[in-house]
């Protein structure tokens, strides 16, 4: 006998069928775990791509699989929690450089899941922010700018006069060395 004009798709699914009523005859249904509750029918989407991403998110979540993604994103939430807790500047320059690198593994990660890439934290801005928190604001003069000038140098160029921040070892404008003050 040939198998050329045998429909294997449908030979298949007879055999199986047969399977399954005999074991079910044998009782091999009868004590699997979770028999007679209600089954999480969700409904899968028609189409096929989407169809199979869902099924993969779905074997991810009953598996308690979380993307190194969201791990690092759910990471960044927290070093920035506790960088607006903040309450001196070696903490500051820690937890900033921590988010940084954070975020420069998030941004090269190469996958287009999430697809938002997040900025660096600046770190002139977080110690100015600190330094808010922490100074007790006096009348006259607003806060920002007395921070401002406490966080930056003159440039050593008489003919220059630009301010640099505080950690610049030349000067912006003309190149030339920061004073440095003590």
């Amino acid at each position: 006998m040939s198998l050329k004009n045998v429909d294997m798709e449908s030979a298949m699914r007879r055999l199986a069928e047969r399977r399954i009523e005999e074991a079910m005859r044998q009782g091999k249904f009868d004590n699997l775990k979770g028999a007679g509750q209600p089954i999480d029918m969700e409904p899968a989407p028609a189409e096929e791509n989407a169809r199979l991403t869902w099924w993969a998110l779905r074997i991810l979540k009953q598996n308690d699989v979380i993307p190194d993604e969201v791990k690092w994103r759910k990471r960044i939430d927290t070093l920035r929690s506790m960088l607006d807790q903040a309450t001196d500047e070696p903490t500051v320059r820690v937890l900033v450089g921590q988010i940084n690198d954070q975020i420069r593994k998030l941004n090269t990660l190469g996958t287009n899941a999430l697809r938002s890439t997040m900025v660096p934290v600046a770190l002139e801005h977080e110690i100015l922010r600190l330094h808010e928190r922490l100074m007790p604001v006096p009348s006259g003069e607003p806060v920002e700018a007395q921070l401002r000038v406490s966080l930056t140098r003159p440039c050593g160029n008489e003919h220059c006069n630009s301010l640099n921040p505080i950690d610049a070892r030349y000067c912006r404008s003309c190149g030339r060395l920061v004073v440095r003050m003590t």
